[in-house]
């Protein structure tokens, strides 16, 4: 009978996924994807004959279920406190377009050394897409909130699109731009967020009083 293997080809794939997000394709050595699990190089390859097959199996896209994070947002109620629900969005919905965006990177980056295109990850013909579905669920649960009387929202589903848009931005200036010159961490962008949503920036406007003409 043959060795058992100390790791399972989940975790193998997991430590893979890592490290390529983390160095690239180029950056990342099967040592390095050992050293992660405690086992040596020979033993990852017993779940992928080359690097390129570990890479190609690692960074498969993820299950449907897995780009439809804003599913929860379907079982809660109109009722509920709108600031603590669109921050449960936030926190979710940041780490899930970061992790994303990396994957994007890293796959974008092997993909252009070897003349291919530009990866998305999801299929952009079949409808609805991921980013509609999530775009759609925080668009439906707005609407309740509103007919509850937690939210006064004229356009429930652009605002959506601008409170996802606003997090989108988050990570594309941390991540890609590095527009950030001191330290914005997500839990100081949210409250910003939530800040301006709740309370808004523009004063309130002044009533003019109107003036009574005085009899001569």
């Amino acid at each position: 009978m043959g060795r058992t293997a100390r790791v399972r080809r989940e975790d193998v794939l997991a430590a893979a996924r890592a490290g390529f997000l983390e160095g690239g394709y180029a950056g990342t050595t099967l040592a390095q994807i050992a050293a992660r699990l405690g086992i040596s190089p020979a033993a990852v390859l017993r779940h992928a004959p080359t690097k390129q097959a570990l890479f190609d199996q690692a960074m498969r896209l993820p299950a449907e279920r897995d780009l439809h994070p804003l599913v929860f947002l379907e079982t809660v109620d109109g009722e509920a406190d709108p600031r603590a629900v669109l921050r449960r969005v936030g926190e979710v919905f940041i780490p899930f377009i970061r992790q994303r965006l990396r994957e994007v990177v890293a796959m974008y980056l092997h993909g252009k050394s070897r003349g291919g295109p530009i990866p998305l990850p999801f299929d952009p013909n079949a409808r609805p897409t991921p980013p509609q579905r999530n775009l759609r669920s925080l668009a439906e649960y707005l609407r309740r909130a509103c007919r509850a009387g937690k939210m006064r929202i004229e356009d429930p589903y652009a605002a959506a699109g601008a409170f996802l848009g606003a997090l989108h931005s988050y990570v594309f200036l941390t991540e890609i731009a590095g527009a950030f010159e001191e330290d914005v961490s997500m839990e100081r962008f949210l409250a910003t967020v939530l800040d301006v949503w709740s309370r808004g920036t523009a004063p309130p406007r002044k009533q003019q009083k109107s003036k009574k003409r005085g009899k001569a």
